[in-house]
């Protein structure tokens, strides 16, 4: 069913779409969950940026809906996306006549979608089909700036690279179609990213003004990440940078400014713009609201002990020790299993490439930049600032195989990977190559599972993954210590590029698996009445045969 901080937030876009803070009705009957009681009244413990976003698109779709329908309006929106990256995929491949197959491509999906799609009930579904659009639209623009990021920091063809790695070899894009605020918090990191990085470029001041309003912003959104990224700005634009008085006094006048939504709405729930909802109990009274006519009622699901039986048989683990030490954690967090919990390492193995970063530093005498030291220091004051909110992710939702609050650090890692030579010269000289042996990968561990289904699938994959990652990171150590030595470094270079490869196949059937899990396992929106149909279908039958 519907996790239980998912039902509170359509529950709160609800009653803010008809004047109300408070949780007067209740949309989805979610029994319990992250409430906080203020002078007898309920309030959810999300944040409202995502809902205002939200607004002007539940708007749109509804009047949308009036005149013809809001489903047959996302199915062409999804099959003109589809349309559209086949055309810029053909463009970058340089293949003829790419318009005429991205055109094709979309009036194939027209016709598969129209042919089996489920009309959707507006009434009943919109609050959460808006939150899903929005957070969709959200996560294309991260997409988009984290290639304008890394455009701006290597070259084109890394910057494409690192947005293909972005939504294949990443859970960034699982969120995507959920009803949480990371991709919110997400884009707005990368935003202030990008231009702290154009102000260090230009050195023009509206950039880094800029950052600080984006850093206020995703305060507001999720305060960890927010206090982790301005934090880090002003450490490296005051200590770094020796700015004068008056440059101090005027970043925090842009802070102030950028924090009055979060103060506004401390202050319209808790009475007090200082006090912060997060840090506000949690309700232990019953929820008492009124019930809405087209209420989302989940009950629980007729195959519950079956999902359990496959889980199982899937490697899935129930209470595991968890350890709270530092170290135990920071291993925890990358390259260990807690629960059914991986690694960010795990998830991706590539990025343990970033590590040889240190090697590679070392090699050349240090000389970090600006980015390097903004980004390390930005890694070090996230992990420490979410030390209790990872491990309430291995008590709290056991199914959930990926640390969500580290998302950010997939982007950070990700950077440091592509600071080394070797790793940009590897990726443009061989992305065709990385392409291909990538698909062949997928392909054969995708048949390799099937084949022995119902694969251990938990404990293959983390044996698969660390070796991958231990192997990567030894072959590129290597290659870059030993490149005087022509003959070895070329045979290192081709295990390394094939290694690559494979930790990213590795990364997408792991995705893969977590899209599938995921909807043998609880109802979100987008599965109960995808927007692609026939995403349902092919899930569905998965489902079935696989029980």
């Amino acid at each position: 069913m519907l996790f239980s901080d998912e039902g509170i937030i359509v529950s709160q876009f609800y009653n803010f779409i008809h004047g109300s803070l408070d949780l007067q009705t209740a949309k989805v009957n979610v029994e319990s969950g992250i409430y906080i009681t203020v002078e007898n009244h309920l309030y959810g413990k999300f944040s409202y940026s995502l809902l205002i976003l939200s607004l002007p698109v539940y708007f749109v779709l509804r009047n949308i809906d009036y005149l013809y329908g809001a489903h047959l309006f996302l199915l062409q929106i999804s099959a003109l996306s589809g349309g559209i990256s086949v055309y810029l995929l053909a463009k970058a491949w340089k293949i003829k006549n790419a318009a005429s197959g991205g055109f094709v491509f979309y009036i194939i999906l027209i016709l598969v979608n129209l042919r089996s799609f489920n009309p959707i009930y507006f009434p009943k579904w919109g609050e959460i089909i808006s939150i899903e659009f929005t957070n969709i639209l959200i996560s294309s623009f991260l997409v988009v700036m984290v290639y304008f990021l890394f455009k701006n920091l290597f070259n084109n063809k890394i910057a494409i690279f690192a947005s293909l790695f972005v939504i294949f070899a990443t859970p960034i894009s699982f969120y995507s179609i959920t009803l949480k605020h990371h991709s919110l918090a997400l884009l707005l990191t990368v935003l202030a990213f990008y231009f702290f990085y154009k102000y260090q470029e230009r050195k023009e001041n509206k950039f880094i003004y800029s950052a600080y309003l984006l850093a206020g912003l995703c305060i507001w959104t999720r305060i960890a990440e927010g206090a982790a990224l301005l934090l880090s700005f002003l450490i490296v634009d005051i200590l770094f940078f020796r700015r004068s008085i008056k440059h101090i006094v005027l970043i925090s006048l842009i802070i102030l400014i950028s924090l009055i939504p979060f103060f506004t709405f401390n202050q319209l729930i808790l009475g007090s713009p200082f006090s912060i909802i997060e840090a506000h109990p949690l309700s232990d009274t019953p929820m008492k609201m009124q019930v809405e006519k087209n209420m989302i009622r989940l009950n629980e699901s007729a195959f519950k002990d079956r999902q359990i039986e496959l889980l199982n048989n899937l490697g899935f683990i129930w209470n595991p020790e968890i350890r709270t030490g530092f170290l135990d954690i920071m291993s925890d967090i990358t390259v260990r299993k807690l629960g059914n919990t991986f690694g960010l390492l795990l998830i991706s193995p590539f990025l343990i490439t970033a590590f040889a970063f240190v090697i590679d530093r070392i090699k050349k005498k240090i000389r970090l930049n600006v980015i390097d030291k903004l980004l390390g220091l930005y890694a070090l004051i996230f992990v420490l600032l979410h030390k209790n909110y990872i491990l309430l992710i291995i008590t709290d939702t056991p199914i959930v195989l990926e640390y969500r609050y580290l998302l950010i650090m997939y982007i950070v890692l990700l950077y440091f990977a592509l600071r080394i030579d070797k790793i940009r010269d590897l990726i443009e000289n061989n992305f065709k190559k990385i392409v291909q042996l990538y698909a062949a990968a997928v392909i054969i561990l995708i048949l390799y599972f099937i084949s022995i289904y119902p694969p251990p699938f938990m404990n293959i994959y983390y044996s698969l993954a660390l070796i991958t990652s231990i192997v990567l990171l030894i072959s590129l150590s290597m290659s870059l210590l030993i490149e005087n030595n022509k003959p070895l470094a070329d045979l290192l270079d081709k295990i390394t590029l094939f290694l690559i490869a494979l930790s990213l196949a590795q990364a997408s059937i792991i995705l893969i698996f977590y899209y599938w899990v995921v909807t043998i396992t609880y109802i979100s929106p987008s599965q109960n009445y995808t927007i692609l149909p026939i995403l349902e279908s092919i899930l569905k039958w998965m489902y079935q045969a696989l029980l």
